[in-house]
């Protein structure tokens, strides 16, 4: 008698991909936006600062500057890079730059200059939009400050060029295995497939978002495009710490409704000031697992404020899926799910070609309007992640973009992610392969063999990188040529932006290996752990009354039981947004004002302490 058969799960349903549709409203960015123009003229599109730009204002402007730009020779097909702050002008530039049917690659001015130098020689730009004099290796367009009124009554237009949807827009480039950061081509159908019909800042529904995200991520969209492209408001901020620290402000005073904050500064808020987000329509999220307990707590004081998870990777353009966080879904031990592919995109979990049963691990793929366009300057890795696979109906084969992340789907069709393929990370929103750092390691003068291995927080998510190396002159015991753990720091904070930069880095005789001789990573992010829970330990115990108060706030934003005295909150796992919330607690503790600028001149205790004590912290905390 045979065995009986186990009976499989049964497959995905098809409906679960929602049936692509034509855009209603236009096929390019730039119609999407020109059709507000015709509609809300004078409303308010931008609020820079004391100076508010209506519609037609910023759209005259971004007419004056294509219009510069065809004088410049720039035309369809050209890759422009824009090294500007966020301001007004830059959201001109930008649409400026696809209406001559170009696409933008927006750089940090942050960044060392010999990575941008770098990113500007592979774009082989005709020009380069900066706001600020300096010398590069192409010509340079700089733009000052615009009088939005007057470029209005100007008037100044090009000549109108043809722009489809499966032209590019944009260009983004990301952490790469190779060591050299990867530019990804997003299209004009990428942004329209979520833009046109926006349910998260409905069109016409007049949104006030403040645009803190970098528009070097293509994140950047959702707190800018999706905005303009439906006649709300964008409020411009410096940064996510800013919006996070003056939410409440920016609620009460600037009538905003609507925000996303990438999941680590959600968190925060979550953590520090629970009562900022009343008053808001929505609040969305991305970029990292959300904590099911921070969603609980959220959804426990904000039952009506719907709080949108959303996913997908730049090759996907912005995002791919989204869910409205449940309270059930804070108790689903998958974790918060991340939702139902939006329109015109597809999701897919495979083993190899083959589709996994629901509930079955396999690789998320994704398809629909939403594709990049490819690598810039790699067919072979375009040709490697953008593959063809039979997932069609009747099993006609559509190109997918593998994006290298596990999940499965649950019996009530949503998606839920499990996990890496690889070794790549997420975050603080940014995706960081760990070669990456690794190979800019190997390029610092006595550094040997390297390892990157992630720092974990409390709840899950990737806070932080630890770069273990080995020096080149330890087999020879020559010293000279074994440089000091803080100078490979120093090294590579002038050559990797900061997201890459590994908050700790330790010299070791020997990087640990297996049997196979490979390093062995679980070896060494043990001892990371270890080490940083030694350096939380070690030095001397803060003093009695305002140490030992600042102590408590250090251990309660770093997780720590003990708080050395003259240790610095970075060197024990703090960053900016933990500095930001540093910030908050030492108000609330102290009832004084204290700015982040004061945290990094005085990061220990002890030295802050001094601060506080002098009566010196009068900072705004900005």
């Amino acid at each position: 008698m045979s065995a009986p058969v186990t009976p499989r799960a049964p497959l995905p349903d098809p409906a679960w991909n929602p049936l692509a549709g034509p855009p209603v409203r236009g096929e390019t960015m730039h119609e999407l936006f020109d059709w507000c123009v015709r509609r809300y003229p004078d409303a308010t599109a931008v609020v820079d600062g004391p100076r508010r730009v209506t519609y037609a204002e910023l759209a005259a402007a971004s007419h004056d500057f294509a219009a510069e730009l065809a004088d410049r020779g720039v035309g369809p097909g050209d890759l422009v890079p824009v090294l500007m702050p966020r301001s007004a002008e830059l959201l001109a530039v930008l649409l400026a730059v696809v209406r001559r049917g170009a696409a933008y690659a927006a750089l940090d001015p942050r960044w060392p200059k010999e990575r941008i130098e770098a990113l500007v020689e592979r774009l082989a730009p005709p020009l380069m939009a900066v706001a600020e004099d300096a010398s590069w290796p192409v010509p340079v367009w700089r733009v000052g400050q615009a009088d939005f009124a007057a470029l209005a009554a100007d008037g100044r237009q090009a000549a109108e060029v043809t722009v489809r949807g499966d032209d590019a827009s944009a260009v983004f480039f990301t952490s790469g295995t190779t060591g050299t950061p990867k530019g990804v081509l997003t299209a004009h159908r990428g942004n329209v497939r979520l833009f046109d019909e926006w349910a998260f800042a409905p069109v016409g529904g007049r949104a006030v978002m403040p645009q803190s995200l970098a528009a070097t991520w293509d994140a950047f969209g959702l707190d800018s495009w999706a905005v303009l492209l439906g006649g709300g408001t964008v409020l411009i901020l410096s940064d996510t710490v800013e919006l996070a620290r003056r939410l409440r402000e920016l609620v009460a005073e600037q009538g905003v409704d609507t925000v996303f904050l990438p999941t680590a500064v959600l968190h925060m808020v979550i953590d520090t000031d629970l009562d900022a987000f009343t008053g808001l329509r929505v609040v969305g999220t991305g970029g990292e697992r959300l904590s099911p307990v921070h969603a609980r707590r959220f959804l426990e004081r904000h039952p009506d404020i719907p709080l949108h998870n959303m996913y997908g990777p730049v090759e996907c353009t912005i995002a791919a899926t989204g869910h409205i966080v449940t309270p059930e879904d804070c108790q689903d031990e998958s974790g918060v799910p991340l939702g139902r592919p939006y329109g015109d995109t597809a999701a897919y979990v495979l083993d190899g070609d083959e589709p996994c049963a629901v509930g079955e691990t396999g690789e998320i793929c994704l398809s629909g309007a939403g594709l990049a366009l490819g690598y810039l300057g790699d067919p072979e890795l375009t040709a490697q992640k953008f593959v063809k696979v039979p997932v069609g109906p009747d099993g006609a084969l559509l190109t997918v973009y593998r994006t290298g992340d596990l999940g499965h789907w649950s019996a009530d069709g949503l998606l839920h992610f499990d996990g890496r393929a690889d070794r790549q990370v997420k975050m603080r929103g940014y995706r960081v392969e760990l070669d990456d750092v690794e190979r800019a390691a190997r390029l610092v003068p006595g550094v040997g063999s390297c390892r990157v291995v992630p720092l974990y927080g409390p709840q899950g998510a990737c806070e932080d990188l630890c770069l273990f190396y080995v020096a080149t002159g330890t087999a020879d015991d020559t010293a000279s040529e074994e440089p000091e753990p803080e100078h490979v720091r120093a090294v590579l904070a002038e050559r990797l932006p900061g997201y890459l930069l590994p908050a700790r880095v330790h010299r070791l005789p020997a990087l640990p290996v297996l049997e196979d001789r490979k390093v062995d990573g679980h070896a060494l992010a043990e001892l990371a752990e270890r080490l940083r829970d030694r350096e939380a330990a070690a030095g001397t115990t803060p003093r009695d009354g305002t140490e030992a108060r600042l102590a408590a706030v250090f251990g309660e934003v770093l997780g720590l039981a003990q708080v050395p005295r003259d240790t610095s909150f970075f060197l024990l796992g703090g960053n900016s947004l933990y500095a930001a919330q540093l910030c908050q607690l030492v108000e609330r503790e102290f009832a004084v004002d204290i700015a982040m600028a004061q945290v990094f001149d005085a990061p220990s205790v002890r030295a802050l302490a001094e601060v506080l004590d002098a009566g010196d912290a009068n900072g705004t905390g900005g």
